[in-house]
């Protein structure tokens, strides 16, 4: 996505180049249209052809042919799906023959679905005893939990079945509509509490399901049914806190729904939602801790704005609690105030916890210099030993060093023997298989089965099977799974290198950002689409792409996004207009790919003269900070991979940021744009 912000998924922003796993699954995700790339499928050869007619054939109830073909394939790989058709199509009625296909592949995934389905099947024909007679408890599934407790009560276990309804209702999201008969029974039954029917509405919120919030409050009662309103309310609208009258302390349920809107509020004016914490705070007995994470909130939310009562309000807050967050925030303020001594002081209190990650042993180190002062001998061996890390701030300290990057490669220590194993598992030899003939959705269910089950070990190898299929999504996910991050060849393959190559040279940019971008935005996922719309390889917004497209001349039609050759043009075209617009600066640029423009324009507007290093470690939003951090070591990488001897994490013209003359040039820029 370019012209708006959003998250990126748990899987990229966890793809580092550290060894420490940034797995920060937040708000959104990249939804996945189908997470293999064209050039994997195959031309059908006369199994795979037999294996569709006879599915076709079975479809169109066409049970001797369908017989008669799969006999001609038992030998084939995707044969156990014949089976399991033939089971599906008889209505799990041959209980002797599920039986034997579980006995045939065990612990397989075929198997693991064939008897989730067997026993879902059972309340169609009303048998609930034998539903409980075949149950298993490790299959997990809402819906057929539902069924068990349905069965439970249908036999007589009344008690045990409702006990069980609690569990199963009181969660912030919609029950599948197998449960309501078992709920329309508990919630009128003595097991029901209104206390559940309470959490649920705040667990709804939370999840942001306000249509399931209020849903659920109308099994609530007098302050409880009142609290709730105001709480879903609150959620719509925060502004509603700065009332008192309609939050009456009297209703101990109220402080919930203050609580609640004060954190909403927070995310867009922390300045508003501090007005309201001290308008309320003193009418109801809020705890220690809840206080104490209100505040919390609300002062880290004024200090992603640089407020200048930022720093001393964070201060306030009491020490016994966990506090790593709030000093790396007063780091950052103090680093956007160039006051040295204080980033020093915030070092030190952070390195004192314990918990302080080596990436801030950069700024200890440059705290000294800022300072003219001579670094102490054990602030020099922490930072020469993060110089030679193959990370962002390895890469910055190796620059301040003069010393060339560390750009190790350590292939996964697979033998081939063992990748061999693995690549011919059961469910993985069907998956390429799968794969072949374009059932992409059972593919990807194989894959995810394997991966499951397996130890790093496994999981490293089954990275180098995905790799050597051009399956880079799923490698560069399974190598990270596996908790490895040295193979250079599975982290950061190179798809699509013509296209890449041609594209940079169109637009005059390295094609090593370009496949930085890529890597970070889809992890070269040619159909990914995320929550928010955006397309392709590049992540392209279907208006941004439109925009872009007349600016060069092209029409930009349905699906074309998807299309590798066509997402490369227009996102290299893009990220071009923002190199020019921001001043050939890859970093700023590259925080407006993934942000937009304005929030750049705004972030430097409101910034004093900073090196660059500084500006992208004081850029308000965490996703966009590591965004910007993943996409220049990525560069890096790639500027190595491509053949270049000596990379470099930044030119010389983007180490030192002027604030005044890029607001300056951009003001100039965007009078000229508008004429």
């Amino acid at each position: 996505m370019l012209s708006a912000f959003r998250p990126v998924c748990g899987l990229l922003s966890a793809v580092t180049i550290s060894g420490s796993v940034m797995l920060k699954l937040r708000f959104v995700i990249l939804f996945i249209i189908t997470l293999l790339p064209a050039h994997l499928l195959a031309k059908l050869n006369a199994n795979q052809q037999s294996y569709i007619d006879a599915i076709d054939a079975l479809n169109e109830g066409q049970v001797e042919i369908f017989d008669k073909l799969s006999h001609s394939l038992s030998d084939y790989v995707l044969s156990p799906y014949l089976e399991y058709e033939r089971i599906r199509y008889g209505k799990y009625s041959d209980v002797d023959a599920i039986q034997a296909f579980i006995d045939k592949y065990p612990g397989q995934s075929l198997s693991h679905r064939l008897k989730l389905e067997w026993l879902l099947s059972f309340p169609a024909k009303n048998d609930w005893q034998a539903l409980l007679d075949n149950y298993d408890s490790t299959i997990y599934s809402r819906n057929l939990r539902c069924y068990y407790l349905r069965a439970l009560y249908k036999t007589g276990s009344k008690k045990e079945a409702l006990q069980g309804a609690r569990d199963v209702w009181v969660v912030g999201r919609s029950a599948p509509k197998s449960c309501d008969p078992l709920f329309k029974v508990w919630l009128k039954s003595s097991f029901f509490k209104t206390d559940y029917a309470y959490e649920r509405v705040k667990l709804s919120l939370k999840k942001g399901r306000t249509s399931l919030a209020s849903y659920s409050s109308n099994f609530l009662k007098g302050d409880q049914k009142k609290a709730a309103s105001m709480m879903i309310w609150a959620h719509k609208n925060p502004g509603i806190l700065s009332s008192t009258t309609r939050f009456p302390s009297a209703n101990p349920y109220m402080k919930d729904a203050v609580v609640h809107g004060i954190k909403r509020r927070v995310r867009r004016k922390p300045d508003a939602a501090l007005a309201y914490w001290k308008k309320h705070r003193n009418r109801f007995n809020f705890s220690p801790e809840t206080s104490h994470q209100v505040e919390q909130r609300i002062y880290l939310g004024l200090a992603r704005q640089y407020n200048k009562n930022a720093s001393n309000l964070l201060s306030s807050l009491s020490s016994e609690y966990d506090s790593e967050k709030v000093l790396e925030w007063q780091i950052r303020v103090s680093l956007r105030n160039r006051d040295w001594p204080s980033v020093s002081r915030w070092i030190n209190e952070l390195e004192s916890t314990g918990n302080m990650d080596d990436d801030w042993l950069y700024w200890k180190y440059k705290s000294f210099l800022n300072q003219n002062l001579q670094p102490t001998q054990l602030a020099k061996q922490q930072f020469i030993k993060l110089s030679k890390q193959r990370s962002y701030y390895g890469f910055l300290a190796a620059e301040l060093l003069g010393k060339s990057l560390t750009l190790t490669n350590i292939p996964v220590p697979i033998t081939q023997d063992f990748h061999k194993k693995i690549k011919n598992l059961p469910e993985i030899s069907r998956a390429k298989e799968l794969i072949e003939i374009g059932h992409l959705q059972r593919a990807h269910k194989e894959w995810q089965f394997a991966v499951n089950k397996l130890d790093q070990q496994g999981l490293m190898a089954l990275a180098r099977v995905a790799n050597d299929w051009g399956w880079h999504n799923r490698a560069i996910r399974t190598i990270i799974d596996a908790n490895h991050w040295n193979d250079l060849s599975i982290r950061f393959p190179m798809p699509y290198e013509k296209s890449f190559g041609k594209a940079a040279s169109t637009v005059k940019l390295p094609s090593s950002w370009l496949f930085a971008i890529a890597r970070q935005e889809s992890a070269f996922s040619e159909k990914a689409r995320s929550s928010a719309g955006a397309r392709g390889l590049m992540q392209l917004m279907p208006a941004t792409a439109k925009q872009t497209a007349r600016k060069i001349g092209l029409k930009s039609r349905g699906n074309s996004l998807y299309d590798p050759e066509f997402n490369i043009k227009l996102g290299s075209s893009y990220l071009s207009m923002m190199h020019d617009r921001f001043k050939k600066n890859r970093a700023l640029a590259t925080a407006a790919y993934n942000a937009g423009p304005h929030r750049v324009d705004r972030w430097i507007k409101s910034a004093v003269a900073l090196p660059i290093d500084a500006w992208i470690e004081t850029i308000p939003y965490d996703e966009t900070r590591r965004y910007v951090k993943n996409v220049l070591a990525f560069d890096a990488i790639y500027q190595y991979k491509l053949g270049e001897k000596n990379p470099k994490l930044f030119l010389h013209h983007e180490k030192v940021f002027l604030g005044k003359q890029i607001k300056s040039s951009l003001e100039e820029s965007i009078i000229a744009s508008a004429e």
